[in-house]
């Protein structure tokens, strides 16, 4: 018992001092959690309101670039109007007034300007425009005029200008003898529009909408509106009172501002700068050193831009606020937790010392009844741990350790079926890794041998499939002295089902030949015997072709293969656009005549050089086709007429090799050589 209350006394002790350290340690991390979720909270709200800012600052330069392009919409209808009344000659079939068409004379006194129209002749106007009898057929126009200027408030003035310098203006204005509109930049380019609506600058208060009238290539009139921008500008304004603005044309010139911008160049060539740079969204300004958050949005049918500012201080004042506020809430969330601690250390310290007397009986007495059993399942587990799999711990005790015990004893039996199963896998792989290397011999075995002691043919053929075996063919065979038979394929898939058919087809392919038929009706005849049981729809693109080794004449037909390449002595080469046809295997065709065929003359010393996708389509590290371009190059560089066709074939390997590098190969490989020499006879 003395014992018993050293290590109860002892154990009191330890608990007061770490609970009073643990109560620290705890207030600490308690205070420094609140910290940084404060924080957090502060960066998330102010991540929401800027994104709500900037939201509704792109919104409003979207929307009000809307209102501008919509002022200009109504006012280029209005202009376009009046320039298909010219078109159509409206302007001559209706009754003018000429009373109000002045020519070198003021509006009587009294009269308000805009109730009559100017008629101005350029200098070099003929005599013969400037009758009383043209003037009234001018008249006609001032109806027009007055209809456009009624038909947009914005519309300061108007005026139709004819090309031979004839010159109608409304309101009446006075101008000098010297004026002529033709000389505007606003008149030079609605010309060259071609009918296109024309939105041009006119010194910094206005701006001219104008169209030009063209009856087929002769340009019959100019009809243009004068915009004074600072109207339409406030009419932007009225809606966002509180943001900066500026209207830029689409050469970025300001068109219009807000007045509150102080250093406005400097705001403007920022603006440029954000522009030439090509970016979108939101961007920052500077205003006589103010920040400012803008968005831009494009006016709608002229390349104005919009742009809306607003003043970074105000946006983010709430979030200061609100900075200030969690601040303050924090300090006194933490000296209210700091109070809370200490009055709770009393009342920890007595319930920590009579958990910790409970403890200890309670402990006196379950000591005996754990001892025993974990005794046992040490011994046990430590049999299990040994390697004996077999062995069972036997618990009864009811509670969580004949649960562990039962656990230990299923973890052997999983571990017994892991290792039996690991085994019959390993042995399986085995199996299948020898099949498919006996399945590659018997490929390899099926290939062609080589042919010897020929002057007049050289065949060179390398066949490399991306897995053990593969779904690319070649075959080459003379079915009498003076005839060579070859072919090459590409199978559908890889693997061992597309091994098989391809040696189903080789072998039906060499049958046929055999049986001195054509190479289309070799095709044809293949093609119906793979039909038959082709559930999978397995299919074999294939060029195949009959050489005359004494004449050189070859007939070749093409089912759905690469074109081949000709290559020359000299190292030119080319690819022969045959008819592609249709692969072999998915559809039975029994029209004859399916497989066109062609004829091609070969010449001594040229090579036709026949491959499969796995060169064109093969990848480099870059992930890089090889294509026909580099194939065709890496043949004229191997000097065929140097080198003998084993060289040409190495050469190409080794550049094929080069661009693939490190890459995977991802489909088979497959290239045949076939060169014509020419020097042999009949019957060698």
């Amino acid at each position: 018992m003395g014992a018993l209350f050293l290590i109860a006394l002892l154990s009191f002790t330890a608990v007061i001092y770490y609970s009073f350290a643990g109560m620290k340690r705890f207030m600490s991390a308690a205070l420094a959690y609140g910290d940084r979720q404060g924080r957090q909270l502060t960066q998330d709200s102010r991540s929401a309101l800027l994104r709500r800012i900037n939201s509704d600052l792109k919104n409003t330069a979207f929307d009000q670039a809307r209102i501008v392009g919509l002022l200009q919409e109504n006012i280029a209808g209005a202009v376009s109007g009046v320039t298909d009344d010219v078109l159509a000659g409206r302007l001559y079939w209706g009754h003018g007034n000429p009373a109000l068409l002045l020519f070198r004379d003021r509006p009587p006194s009294g009269a308000a300007p805009d109730q009559y129209v100017l008629c101005h002749f350029a200098r070099e106007t003929p005599e013969s425009l400037q009758t009383r009898e043209n003037v009234k057929k001018l008249s006609t126009a001032v109806p027009f005029l007055f209809e456009l200027s009624k038909s947009s408030p914005f519309i300061r003035s108007d005026a139709i200008i004819f090309p031979d310098g004839v010159q109608l203006f409304h309101p009446w204005r006075k101008v000098s003898e010297q004026y002529d509109a033709r000389q505007r930049n606003w008149y030079r380019e609605a010309a060259a529009g071609k009918g296109q609506v024309c939105w041009i600058r006119d010194g910094k208060e206005a701006v001219i909408c104008a169209r030009a009238a063209y009856d087929g290539d002769r340009l019959m009139a100019v009809i243009a509106a004068e915009i004074p921008v600072k109207p339409v500008f406030r009419q932007v304004m009225a809606v966002r009172s509180n943001d900066l603005m500026f209207l830029t044309d689409s050469g970025g010139e300001v068109i219009s501002a807000s007045t509150e911008f102080q250093d406005f160049s400097t705001t403007v060539r920022e603006f440029r700068q954000w522009r030439k740079a090509g970016k979108t969204g939101i961007f920052r300004l500077e205003n006589g050193g103010e920040p400012l958050w803008a968005a831009c949005a494009a006016v709608p049918g002229c390349g104005w831009n919009l742009v809306v500012c607003q003043k970074e201080n105000l946006a983010v004042k709430s979030i200061h606020d609100m900075e200030k506020l969690l601040e303050t809430e924090r300090q006194l969330a933490q000296s209210g937790f700091e109070r809370r601690i200490y009055e709770m250390v009393p009342v920890y310290i007595g319930l920590s010392v009579i958990i910790l007397v409970l403890i200890l009986l309670l402990g006196y007495f379950l000591a005996k009844q754990l001892t025993r059993p974990i005794s046992t399942l040490m011994k046990n587990a430590h049999a299990i741990g040994n390697g004996h799999l077999d062995h069972k711990i036997r618990l009864h005790t009811g509670d969580e350790l004949e649960q562990l015990g039962n656990t230990i004893n299923q973890m052997a039996d999983d571990l017994t079926r892991y290792i039996r199963n690991l085994n019959q896998a390993a042995r399986d792989r085995q199996r299948v890794e020898s099949e498919l290397r006996t399945a590659a011999e018997i490929q390899s075995a099926m290939l062609p041998e080589p042919i010897m002691e020929r002057s007049d043919i050289d065949v060179c053929a390398v066949m490399k499939p991306a897995r053990e075996v593969g779904g690319d063919l070649y075959d080459f065979v003379f079915i009498d002295p003076t005839h060579l038979f070859f072919v090459i394929g590409d199978v559908s898939g890889k693997g061992i089902p597309a091994a098989l058919f391809m040696a189903t087809a080789k072998t039906l392919m060499r049958g046929f030949a055999h049986n001195a038929l054509s190479p289309s009706e070799i095709l044809q005849q293949t093609n119906n015997y793979l039909e038959e049981g082709n559930e999978n729809c397995m299919f074999i693109t294939v060029f195949c072709g009959l050489l005359d080794c004494m004449t050189g004449e070859m007939v070749c037909c093409n089912a759905g293969h690469n074109p081949p390449v000709l290559l020359k002595p000299d190292g030119n080469s080319s690819l022969l656009r045959l008819p592609s046809g249709f692969p072999l295997g998915p559809f039975s065709r029994k029209e004859p005549g399916f497989y066109s065929e062609e004829h091609i003359q070969l010449k001594p010393g040229e090579t036709l050089v026949l491959y499969t996708d796995g060169v064109t389509e093969a990848l480099n590290e870059k992930n890089e086709l090889f294509g026909s371009g580099r194939l065709k190059l890496a043949l004229s560089a191997a000097q065929p007429g140097k080198n003998p066709l084993r060289g040409v074939m190495d050469f190409l390997l080794k550049v094929l090799h080069e661009f693939t590098g490190n890459a995977h190969q991802s489909d088979d490989l497959t290239v045949l050589m076939v060169q014509y020499k020419g020097t042999g006879r009949k019957g060698s």
